[in-house]
């Protein structure tokens, strides 16, 4: 009788091995499928859902009317001459004084400009050029907030 000798240790490494390059190339696979499954949506028309518009609070102003009641805005334009800026932001009641909000546009001609919706009234503002506060030399000023001197528009 002949005895069949096998060799355990080899068919456990086979299978390991057979396993873990079974897993390696199967990870691709699933990243293929993904994308094909993708492609297909595509193909089909399908297209992700749209942004939904979001709602632009404002800062309460004291003295206004109602508190709870929105002002009627008027689209205001704010240019600035800087013509060596990098950067030029608005800052204002109608942001909360907060850098970063309303980055301004460079135009050609050195001038940075922006439109901003605003309540009619008294509208308290600052150029924020290179990160440090400048004032609008065609506006008259008064003292603000954080002890910062500020320029005032009034808006119809």
């Amino acid at each position: 009788m002949l005895e069949c000798g096998v060799n355990w240790r080899n068919r456990w490494t086979f299978w390991g091995f057979a396993i873990t390059v079974l897993a390696i190339v199967s990870v691709p696979s699933v990243e293929w499928v993904s994308a094909l499954r993708d492609y297909a949506h595509f193909a089909e028309g399908w297209q992700p859902q749209p942004l939904r518009p979001s709602r632009t609070t404002f800062t309460p102003r004291e003295g206004r009317g109602v508190p709870d009641a929105e002002p009627d805005m008027v689209s205001v334009e704010f240019r600035h001459k800087a013509p060596r800026a990098k950067s030029v932001e608005l800052i204002g009641d109608f942001n909360a004084w907060t850098p970063g909000l309303l980055k301004m546009r460079r135009n050609p001609n050195g001038t940075w400009s922006i439109v901003v919706p605003v309540p009619p009234g008294r509208c308290r503002y600052l150029y924020w050029v290179d990160g440090g506060p400048q004032l609008d030399t065609e506006t008259p000023t008064e003292p603000g907030p954080r002890g910062l001197t500020v320029s005032v528009r009034m808006v119809k």
